[in-house]
Protein backbone atom coordinates (compact mmCIF):
# COMPACT_ATOMS: atom_id res chain seq x y z
CA UNK A 1 0.00 0.00 0.00
CA UNK A 2 2.80 2.49 1.24
CA UNK A 3 5.44 1.66 -1.96
CA UNK A 4 2.53 0.78 -5.03
CA UNK A 5 2.96 3.00 -7.85
CA UNK A 6 -0.65 1.74 -10.04
CA UNK A 7 -3.05 3.96 -10.29
CA UNK A 8 -5.75 4.56 -8.09
CA UNK A 9 -8.72 6.72 -7.04
CA UNK A 10 -11.22 5.40 -5.29
CA UNK A 11 -9.07 2.25 -3.83
CA UNK A 12 -6.45 4.66 -2.31
CA UNK A 13 -6.19 2.32 1.33
CA UNK A 14 -3.69 5.19 2.34
CA UNK A 15 -6.06 8.08 1.99
CA UNK A 16 -8.90 6.18 3.48
CA UNK A 17 -6.56 5.13 6.43
CA UNK A 18 -6.00 8.82 7.07
CA UNK A 19 -9.37 9.33 6.62
CA UNK A 20 -10.98 6.59 8.76
CA UNK A 21 -8.32 7.85 12.03
CA UNK A 22 -10.83 11.03 11.68
CA UNK A 23 -14.14 8.87 11.86
CA UNK A 24 -14.75 9.83 7.78
CA UNK A 25 -13.95 7.89 4.44
CA UNK A 26 -12.58 9.47 1.59
CA UNK A 27 -15.73 9.30 -0.48
CA UNK A 28 -19.50 9.25 -0.07
CA UNK A 29 -20.00 6.02 0.50
CA UNK A 30 -22.02 3.13 -1.84
CA UNK A 31 -24.63 2.85 1.24
CA UNK A 32 -26.37 0.22 -1.07
CA UNK A 33 -24.02 -1.89 -1.73
CA UNK A 34 -23.03 -1.86 1.98
CA UNK A 35 -26.51 -2.76 2.88
CA UNK A 36 -26.52 -5.52 1.06
CA UNK A 37 -23.14 -6.93 2.11
CA UNK A 38 -24.46 -7.17 5.08
CA UNK A 39 -27.69 -8.84 4.02
CA UNK A 40 -25.63 -11.02 1.77
CA UNK A 41 -23.76 -11.84 5.40
CA UNK A 42 -26.80 -12.35 7.50
CA UNK A 43 -28.03 -14.96 5.20
CA UNK A 44 -24.63 -16.83 5.55
CA UNK A 45 -24.47 -16.46 8.96
CA UNK A 46 -28.25 -18.11 9.21
CA UNK A 47 -27.11 -20.71 6.65
CA UNK A 48 -24.13 -21.55 8.46
CA UNK A 49 -26.24 -21.83 11.86
CA UNK A 50 -25.07 -18.55 12.60
CA UNK A 51 -21.35 -19.37 11.69
CA UNK A 52 -20.80 -16.64 8.85
CA UNK A 53 -17.34 -19.74 7.71
CA UNK A 54 -19.99 -22.47 7.60
CA UNK A 55 -22.40 -20.56 5.70
CA UNK A 56 -20.28 -19.89 2.92
CA UNK A 57 -18.96 -23.59 3.15
CA UNK A 58 -22.56 -24.50 2.19
CA UNK A 59 -22.94 -21.68 -0.62
CA UNK A 60 -20.24 -22.85 -2.39
CA UNK A 61 -21.14 -26.43 -2.16
CA UNK A 62 -24.61 -25.36 -3.15
CA UNK A 63 -22.82 -23.82 -6.07
CA UNK A 64 -20.92 -26.95 -6.77
CA UNK A 65 -23.52 -29.02 -6.60
CA UNK A 66 -25.60 -26.67 -8.98
CA UNK A 67 -22.98 -26.20 -11.61
CA UNK A 68 -22.41 -30.25 -11.64
CA UNK A 69 -26.57 -30.47 -12.49
CA UNK A 70 -26.25 -27.87 -14.80
CA UNK A 71 -23.50 -29.66 -16.70
CA UNK A 72 -24.38 -32.93 -16.63
CA UNK A 73 -28.14 -31.89 -18.34
CA UNK A 74 -26.20 -29.88 -21.26
CA UNK A 75 -24.01 -33.30 -22.05
CA UNK A 76 -27.25 -35.04 -21.82
CA UNK A 77 -28.76 -32.40 -24.04
CA UNK A 78 -25.92 -32.49 -26.64
CA UNK A 79 -24.64 -29.00 -25.63
CA UNK A 80 -20.93 -28.01 -25.22
CA UNK A 81 -19.33 -26.52 -22.37
CA UNK A 82 -17.45 -23.21 -23.83
CA UNK A 83 -14.71 -24.33 -21.01
CA UNK A 84 -15.13 -27.97 -20.17
CA UNK A 85 -11.51 -28.50 -19.22
CA UNK A 86 -11.92 -25.88 -16.41
CA UNK A 87 -15.65 -25.30 -15.34
CA UNK A 88 -16.20 -23.02 -12.59
CA UNK A 89 -18.99 -23.67 -9.39
CA UNK A 90 -20.20 -19.82 -9.80
CA UNK A 91 -21.89 -20.40 -13.51
CA UNK A 92 -22.10 -22.29 -16.60
CA UNK A 93 -21.07 -20.83 -19.99
CA UNK A 94 -22.76 -23.13 -22.75
CA UNK A 95 -22.02 -22.72 -26.92
CA UNK A 96 -25.20 -22.39 -28.23
CA UNK A 97 -25.84 -24.74 -30.75
CA UNK A 98 -24.70 -24.91 -34.39
CA UNK A 99 -26.70 -22.57 -36.27
CA UNK A 100 -28.43 -20.44 -33.42
CA UNK A 101 -27.76 -17.15 -31.85
CA UNK A 102 -27.44 -17.32 -28.27
CA UNK A 103 -29.49 -14.32 -28.36
CA UNK A 104 -32.46 -16.05 -29.19
CA UNK A 105 -31.97 -18.16 -26.34
CA UNK A 106 -31.57 -15.42 -23.92
CA UNK A 107 -34.50 -13.63 -25.32
CA UNK A 108 -36.64 -17.06 -25.06
CA UNK A 109 -36.13 -17.58 -21.56
CA UNK A 110 -37.16 -14.33 -20.18
CA UNK A 111 -40.23 -14.30 -22.49
CA UNK A 112 -41.71 -17.50 -22.20
CA UNK A 113 -40.07 -18.34 -18.61
CA UNK A 114 -39.91 -14.86 -17.17
CA UNK A 115 -36.10 -16.22 -16.65
CA UNK A 116 -32.64 -14.20 -16.81
CA UNK A 117 -30.21 -15.97 -18.04
CA UNK A 118 -27.11 -14.00 -19.52
CA UNK A 119 -25.48 -14.16 -23.25
CA UNK A 120 -21.99 -14.35 -23.94
CA UNK A 121 -20.29 -11.28 -24.31
CA UNK A 122 -17.90 -8.98 -26.08
CA UNK A 123 -17.00 -10.95 -29.06
CA UNK A 124 -18.35 -14.33 -27.25
CA UNK A 125 -22.30 -12.39 -27.36
CA UNK A 126 -24.22 -14.31 -30.07
CA UNK A 127 -21.93 -17.47 -29.40
CA UNK A 128 -22.58 -18.60 -25.45
CA UNK A 129 -25.20 -18.50 -23.18
CA UNK A 130 -24.27 -18.60 -19.04
CA UNK A 131 -26.64 -19.92 -16.10
CA UNK A 132 -25.69 -18.28 -13.15
CA UNK A 133 -25.24 -21.10 -9.96
CA UNK A 134 -24.35 -18.36 -6.75
CA UNK A 135 -27.07 -17.00 -4.05
CA UNK A 136 -30.46 -17.85 -3.58
CA UNK A 137 -30.59 -20.78 -5.81
CA UNK A 138 -31.08 -24.33 -5.25
CA UNK A 139 -31.56 -27.53 -6.42
CA UNK A 140 -35.60 -26.95 -7.67
CA UNK A 141 -34.24 -23.49 -9.40
CA UNK A 142 -31.91 -25.74 -10.93
CA UNK A 143 -34.18 -28.84 -12.36
CA UNK A 144 -36.45 -25.37 -13.38
CA UNK A 145 -34.35 -23.68 -15.40
CA UNK A 146 -33.06 -26.81 -17.35
CA UNK A 147 -36.58 -28.14 -17.72
CA UNK A 148 -36.88 -24.53 -19.31
CA UNK A 149 -33.58 -24.73 -20.85
CA UNK A 150 -34.76 -28.02 -22.73
CA UNK A 151 -37.99 -26.26 -23.88
CA UNK A 152 -36.05 -23.15 -25.51
CA UNK A 153 -34.01 -25.37 -27.33
CA UNK A 154 -36.97 -27.08 -29.07
CA UNK A 155 -38.24 -22.87 -30.27
CA UNK A 156 -35.15 -22.10 -31.10
CA UNK A 157 -33.17 -24.61 -32.24
CA UNK A 158 -35.37 -26.01 -34.41
CA UNK A 159 -32.65 -28.92 -36.17
CA UNK A 160 -31.37 -30.11 -33.06
CA UNK A 161 -32.92 -33.21 -31.28
CA UNK A 162 -33.99 -32.40 -28.02
CA UNK A 163 -35.34 -34.91 -25.82
CA UNK A 164 -37.58 -33.76 -22.71
CA UNK A 165 -36.43 -34.56 -19.73
CA UNK A 166 -33.08 -36.24 -20.46
CA UNK A 167 -31.90 -33.11 -19.12
CA UNK A 168 -33.79 -32.90 -15.78
CA UNK A 169 -32.58 -36.98 -15.87
CA UNK A 170 -28.96 -36.53 -15.82
CA UNK A 171 -29.24 -33.64 -13.58
CA UNK A 172 -31.03 -35.69 -10.81
CA UNK A 173 -28.38 -38.10 -11.53
CA UNK A 174 -25.62 -35.74 -10.69
CA UNK A 175 -27.22 -34.17 -7.62
CA UNK A 176 -27.96 -37.87 -5.91
CA UNK A 177 -24.20 -38.79 -6.83
CA UNK A 178 -23.37 -35.07 -5.22
CA UNK A 179 -25.44 -35.61 -2.15
CA UNK A 180 -23.88 -39.32 -1.96
CA UNK A 181 -20.31 -37.93 -1.99
CA UNK A 182 -21.51 -35.01 1.38
CA UNK A 183 -22.79 -38.07 3.18
CA UNK A 184 -19.79 -40.57 2.69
Amino acid sequence: METSKCPRYYFDLRKERKNGAKGESSYTPATALVAALSAAFDYLREQGGGDLATGRDLLIANAETAAAMMRAAAAALGLKLFSANSPAAALTAIASPAGVDSSDIVKTFRKRFDAVIANGQGEMKGQLFRIAHLGYYDYLDTIAIIGALEHVLLEVAKAMPVELGAGVKAAQIAYAAQNQKATS
